[in-house]
């Protein structure tokens, strides 16, 4: 999903490390342990330079440091093609939009003097082939290329992503978080059914079988809550999300990497 989603491993790697280190500097202040960079470098297992440097971005609200933050994820190489594209001198017009460029030429206004410019092992030929790939560019009948879209996204996020983050994962995510850190007593409720050797004339069956009998208890839960809910400014008052979720999942031990 991320790498359909334009998301590259520097900027996946960056997004993790902030999250570590915010959740060390919250977790010792709810615990009302006095914490310092040394501290949460050792929890972590980040160098106290990285987490000074991940603290100061998520803290300052200085220009420079917020267009340091947002290079780094912006630091996919396809990105990064696009953007230079976009805004360097060099590479648009005089009315600020991106000129149509050679893939290769002698002089500096070119596709591989691009893919140069931003670092990086990749052979320009590679890069064309997968902003092509995701609708990005395109390639003329004389040869040159022109860019299509602002930003690097390889597939099609779509709504169905969005909402399945906001509804399945998160939610799941936050009650394993929730069910490790309070005693059993209190945990929320967290069971699943699975075998590991249906075989696979009856795999059809089953998933009619659980898409039929989630929906009907999904179902009966939504009505519940129908008839439970307040509205108006009685609902703003105290509020909590609530919810159940049921999933359906299916895996291949066998499927392997394709090299």
């Amino acid at each position: 999903m991320l790498l359909r989603s334009g998301i590259s491993y520097r900027q996946f790697d960056e997004i993790v490390k902030q999250a570590f280190v915010h959740e060390s500097f919250v977790d010792s202040g709810l615990s009302r342990k006095r914490t310092n960079v040394s501290r949460v470098a050792v929890r972590t297992g980040l160098s106290r330079k990285e987490v000074a440097r991940m603290r100061d971005l998520m803290n300052s609200e200085h220009v420079g440091v917020r267009s340091q933050r947002d290079a780094a994820f912006r630091s996919g190489q396809a990105a990064r093609v696009l953007q230079v594209w976009h805004t360097y001198p060099g590479f648009v017009g005089t009315s600020g939009q991106p000129i149509d460029l050679p893939f290769d030429d002698a002089g500096e206004a070119s596709f591989s003097a691009i893919v140069k410019s931003v670092g990086g092992d990749v052979p320009a030929g590679a890069v064309r082939a997968e902003l092509r790939s995701a609708g990005a560019i395109e390639e003329l009948e004389d040869g040159r290329l022109r860019v299509l879209k602002r930003y690097f996204i390889p597939g099609d996020l779509g709504e169905d992503m969005v909402v399945g983050f906001e509804h399945f994962v998160l939610p799941l995510l936050s009650g394993l978080a929730h069910n490790s850190s309070v005693p059993r007593s209190e945990a929320f409720i967290q069971r699943v059914s699975y075998s590991e050797n249906l075989s696979a004339g009856v795999i059809p069956r089953f998933r009619r079988i659980a898409h039929e009998r989630a929906s009907e208890f999904v179902q009966s839960v939504d009505e519940w809550i129908g008839a439970n809910e307040v509205s108006g400014a009685e609902a703003k008052v105290g509020a909590t999300r609530v919810g159940v979720g049921v999933f359906y999942f299916e895996s291949k031990d066998s499927e392997e990497p394709k090299k």
